[in-house]
């Protein structure tokens, strides 16, 4: 998946911009014209993501980039992931921008498809999705490295659907019909509507009077299949997506698979990736 270029040019400038506003004093008394060559090479094992970015951000800076590997690829520790050519003055401004963002999106990455890895182990069809979780002007760039995990990038803004939450649903006293039908009334038929519920009863009621999707938040795996059992018992299972989200992480994802939502949704792939890519830039 590639992204517009445009805006992911505007961001990296601001991140050159932000380790660099006026000179690197640190390496001044390399020559202007000295020309150099590096390679950023893998340190430990995991998938790879950011090359893309890598890319763009060293063309900005009039290095010549040699990228050996795909974004998404499987790497092992030793891989050389890409070569630079270039002026070296250059290439060390570059170095720890390029670093940073690849060494986060593949951190990203990696644990996306250690959940994708568990689900296809069970031989279960649920997707696994992000959140609106994310670091504050990274979300392109996380949103993106879940994608080549293979997971969900699930909503990248407000404007993109109608996630009624908590919040939401306290305005209203707790009150889903009266809440869904003022919704219904006033949103676009391009938008879908997903309902937080928190109590397994209402998921029926969500049903009943026109949710598209139906949020179980921050239930144990015990209610999840409740509250889906619920909506098989009064046929309606088939007429919503349930998404199943709240403090699920890869050591009990397996419970939550066993009756089968949906999508699973996890913080845990962009705000607290669990695995790690060690990767390093060193000079030939």
């Amino acid at each position: 998946m590639s992204y517009n270029r445009i805006i992911l040019e505007k961001k990296l400038k601001e991140y050159l911009e932000e380790d660099c506003q006026f000179q690197d004093v640190s390496s001044s008394f390399i020559p202007e014209d000295a020309e150099s060559s590096a390679k950023i090479k893998a340190k430990s094992n995991g998938y790879i993501s950011g090359l893309e970015e890598l890319e763009i951000l060293f063309e900005l800076l009039e290095i010549t980039i040699d990228i050996k590997k795909k974004d998404g690829d499987e790497i092992k520790k030793g891989d050389i992931v890409a070569e630079l050519k270039g002026n070296a003055r250059k290439i060390l401004i570059g170095e720890r921008v390029g670093l940073n963002l690849l060494t986060h999106m593949s951190a990203i990455t990696t644990t996306t498809r250690k959940f994708v890895n568990i689900i296809e182990e069970t031989g279960k069809k649920v997707r696994i999705a992000a959140t609106r979780k994310t670091i504050p002007g990274l979300r392109i760039f996380e949103k993106r490295a879940v994608d080549l995990g293979g997971g969900d990038t699930h909503r990248f803004s407000l404007d993109d659907m109608i996630l009624l939450k908590d919040t939401h649903l306290k305005y209203y006293k707790g009150d889903v019909v009266d809440l869904l039908r003022d919704v219904k009334k006033k949103a676009s038929f391009s938008k879908k509507i997903e309902i937080e519920i928190e109590k397994a009863e209402n998921a029926v009621v969500a049903a009943q009077n026109g949710a598209d999707i139906i949020m179980l938040d921050n239930m144990s795996s015990i209610e999840v299949e409740h509250a889906i059992n619920s909506l098989k018992n009064n046929n309606l299972r088939d007429n919503v997506i349930v998404e199943v989200s709240g403090s699920i992480k890869s050591d009990n994802l397996v419970d939550y698979l066993q009756s089968e939502p949906d999508v699973i949704s996890t913080s845990e792939l962009t705000l607290f990736p669990s695995e790690h890519l060690d990767l390093s830039l060193r000079f030939d």
